[in-house]
């Protein structure tokens, strides 16, 4: 029963999150499907025990504990991966921008002030 209070309540998080656009339809998707697998799992735990059985697992539970840690994994592999891509796309922006101020500098457009950006030596008081 707490399996299934889990998968319950994890779905109508999902739920609650896609109607307030804090996750994307696709995102939802695949964590509401995951929700309902653990719903299902919830009121059907025999279901574990026959899988169990089948592939010769000797303690069927720990099934859906290697799965979670198997897809936690995963996960955590995949938010790497989309990491260091930001990373590298920040450290290319960086560079970006620092040819394009040494261009402005060359061409005498613009002579930019950003070390005291924000200092009060900057504004005239009255």
């Amino acid at each position: 029963m707490i399996a299934a209070f889990i998968g319950a309540a994890l779905s109508l998080t999902i739920v609650f999150l896609t109607r307030r656009d804090h996750i994307s339809p696709l995102v939802a998707a695949r964590w509401f499907a995951l929700a309902l697998l653990v719903l299902f799992v919830g009121f059907f735990p025999g279901i574990v025990d026959v899988v169990g059985e089948y592939f010769g697992i000797g303690y069927p539970p720990i099934i859906p504990v290697l799965l979670a840690l198997g897809a936690a994994m995963v996960k955590i592999l995949l938010m790497d991966i989309e990491r260091q891509r930001l990373n590298t796309k920040i450290d290319r922006l960086v560079q970006r921008m620092a040819m394009l101020e040494q261009s402005v500098e060359e061409h005498n457009i613009v002579r930019p002030k950003f070390t005291n950006v924000g200092s009060n030596t900057d504004r005239k008081v009255k």
